[in-house]
């Protein structure tokens, strides 16, 4: 017993019972410690696979410690840029332009495929003039309500720290924080599914943090600052000096610039996939519903929607925010700009040797592929590669366009197209056939073949029957526009059907070497008719 213990026990005043406590404590834990080097001096090998798992342990820890921060040096993704190679579009760049510097409204831009939305909308807003949240739902990063919410909260948290300002950061961790409740939840013993109720939160969350962007006064921030005698670069980290050969003086760090307020844009790319990505009503409903709240009631944020599907437009009408959406419609490029393409961007890129055979084809090439540009640069390659042997009538377009329809003239069941193009308009797998018969689709080719090589959509399906004609829009035969495009294609020629001021929808074939290919299909099927009464007498 050591001296001290032995001192206090002689003090009447302590518990006296207390401190023989200490004493038994103190001396079991002892001889507990001599069992333990007996123990080790006994069993070695034991404790050398304890000592073993504890390396391995820690090493485990080191590991995982180093991982985390390299994680937290990956770049942040960003893929939304302007596209090489765009050419074009000035008055449609202009329209979009003026509708942004306008109050929020929720836009729909219809477009056939290729025709070149995506390379449109990137160019006007992957400018600097707007902050952009942006969904490719071709590669959309959810596929169900639980990664859609997770998905939201991972743009929104981006899209406040991209900004740079500590006051929209303090938005940001909003989105962050939601993620990981999200994730604390799902560990917890049962688990949690994420409701539609979680996705109205977050939207709320969405709304608040945008109306808090839009109170925001950075100025304001600055001005105070100044009054106080701060200096903005006094909280900044320090910054590196710079050592000159001639000069010892370091370089004054450039003062931080003020966070200049831009057009918030929602985008969503492909959005008639957004039906089969998430099948649940309910939240899709409340997701359209705040976007129409952000755009129609609050003027926070404008809402673009991009598709290739014209029964999109269905799909947002049977949500009850259709009515409150403006349509653009893109065409193809006009004669005078695919000829600028055709010598700014491709006759450079032909070997000498051909370029000056080229460059006397190109009316050959516009009446093939009209202002399709992606079609235009896919047959000049292929027309390179066999030496400027190549016709358009030899190219792929031109061979994929003419086998669907032989495909559908000759076959009683042809699927063409899948679940996803039809989500909007409500069809299910198994309704994947063509509605419309052979004769249906000679009818219908026989009419478009000629000036002004459209139809009235609403005439057409009184003719043939709705089903026909919708299943022909979905097969990608034909085109639907609701409205007339932004720049002429053709000089109109198809709205010789408002000549009296009524702007009414219009089906055309979905591209011009469509209209070849059934140009060429229906001297066919007159040559077999002709055949058949000459054998017939």
């Amino acid at each position: 017993m050591s001296s001290s213990l032995r001192l206090l026990l002689r003090r009447p005043s302590l518990n006296q019972q207390l401190c023989k406590l200490v004493l038994q404590k103190c001396t079991t834990r002892s001889f507990l410690g001599l069992g333990e080097i007996a123990g080790v001096i006994a069993n070695p090998a034991e404790t050398l696979r304890q000592l073993n798992e504890s390396r391995e342990m820690l090493q485990k820890a080191k590991e995982d410690m180093q991982l985390s921060r390299e994680a937290k040096k990956i770049p942040k993704k960003h893929t939304f840029a302007k596209l090489p190679g765009f050419h074009g579009r000035k008055v449609e760049q202009a329209l979009l332009r003026k509708i942004l510097a306008n109050d929020p409204r929720m836009t729909v831009l219809f477009g056939a495929t290729s025709v070149g939305k995506t390379a449109l909308l990137r160019q006007v807003l992957a400018d600097d003039d707007y902050f952009v949240v942006a969904f490719d739902l071709r590669i959309s990063g959810f596929a169900d309500l639980r990664t859609l919410y997770i998905a939201l909260c991972e743009q929104f948290q981006t899209f406040f720290e991209k900004m740079q300002d500590d006051e929209m950061n303090k938005q940001a961790l909003t989105f962050k924080h939601l993620s990981l409740q999200l994730a604390e939840s799902e560990k917890q013993e049962g688990g949690h599914e994420v409701t539609v109720a979680d996705l109205a939160s977050l939207m709320e969350s969405v709304q608040s943090c945008l109306l808090r962007y839009w109170e925001y006064d950075p100025s304001a921030k600055v001005k105070k600052t100044a009054e106080n005698g701060e200096k903005p670069s006094d909280k900044r980290p320090a910054v590196r000096k710079v050592e000159n050969e001639e000069s010892e003086e370091s370089e004054e760090p450039a003062e931080q610039p003020v966070f200049k307020k831009r057009p918030i844009v929602f985008f969503l790319d492909e959005a008639h996939k957004l039906p089969a990505l998430v099948d649940d009503q309910l939240s899709l409903k409340v997701f359209l519903d705040t976007l129409l709240v952000l755009t129609k009631q609050d003027r926070l944020c404008h809402v673009i929607f991009s598709s290739s599907d014209s029964f999109f437009h269905h799909f947002l009408r049977s949500m009850n925010v259709g009515h409150h959406t403006q349509v653009l419609t893109v065409g193809d490029c006009p004669y005078e700009d695919t000829l600028r393409y055709f010598h700014e961007r491709m006759l450079p890129t032909v070997p000498k040797r051909l370029a000056s055979k080229l460059s006397t084809h190109f009316d050959d090439i516009w009446n093939a592929f009209g202002g399709k540009l992606s079609h235009v640069n896919d047959y000049i390659s292929n027309w390179v590669n066999t030496d400027g042997e190549t016709t358009p009538y030899q190219s792929d377009i031109f061979i994929q366009a003419y086998t669907l329809l032989q495909f559908h003239l000759t076959h009683s069941r042809f699927e063409t197209f899948s679940p996803l193009s039809t989500a909007v308009a409500g069809t299910s797998s198994e309704d994947d056939d063509a509605k419309f018969t052979p004769k249906d689709l000679v009818y219908v080719m026989r009419k478009l073949v000629e000036s002004p090589y459209s139809m009235p959509y609403f005439d057409l399906c009184r003719q043939i029957g709705t089903a026909q004609v919708d299943s022909m829009i979905k097969t990608r035969i034909l085109e639907l526009r609701w409205t007339r495009t932004v720049t002429p294609e053709e000089d109109w020629v198809e709205r010789v059907w408002s000549k009296d001021g009524i702007e009414r929808p219009v089906v055309m074939p979905m591209t011009r070497m469509i209209r070849k290919a059934m140009e060429v299909v229906l001297k066919e099927e007159d040559a077999r008719e002709a055949q058949k009464q000459k054998e017939a007498t």
